[in-house]
């Protein structure tokens, strides 16, 4: 590599102060370019991705819901509920710690005006409408009983979620 950069430097007639300087300047750009993206990692391990519901547990009867298409998404410290048709989608924030995932200020992306950024929250009036995915309260909090690169399953004081990797 060394040789390569000298031989550059040679034919366009660079001195060694001036390719010091590219190759400072070269290394600069990449640990910008590094230091940039830091942010964006996947930082909750095997939660991270798009989770497909299969079957919700309440009130002692188990429903098979994967037929209907329900998925969860993480990324970062948001959270997404959708439909295979994107006809349902609610978003909001999570905190993942201490094996426990708390759901917080879920918002309906349906009426949520992305022209003015408006965030318009879902209410105890709207619960019924997070049913579907087994939510069936606002900010609630689940046990984290199993986690793994390809399965997930929550449990809450109302309700146990299972979910596959999709």
């Amino acid at each position: 590599m060394k040789q390569v950069m000298r031989s550059c430097g040679n034919i366009v007639g660079l001195g060694g102060q001036a390719m010091q300087l590219l190759r400072l300047c070269a290394l600069s750009l990449l640990c910008a370019l590094c230091a940039s993206c830091e942010n964006k990692w996947p930082r909750n391990g095997d939660l991270d991705g798009q989770w497909q519901l299969l079957s919700i547990e309440h009130d002692g009867t188990t429903i098979d819901v994967k037929p209907y298409g329900r998925y969860l998404s993480f990324q970062l410290d948001l959270f997404q509920l959708s439909t295979n048709n994107d006809r349902q989608r609610y978003y909001g924030y999570f905190d993942h710690t201490g094996g426990q995932i708390t759901f917080r200020q879920f918002s309906d992306m349906a009426e949520n005006d992305l022209a003015t950024q408006d965030n318009l929250p879902l209410t105890e009036a709207d619960l019924d409408r997070l049913h579907p995915w087994g939510h069936y309260r606002l900010n609630e909090t689940f046990r984290v009983e199993r986690l793994n690169a390809q399965e997930m399953q929550l449990r809450s004081d109302s309700a146990r979620i299972t979910y596959r990797k999709f």
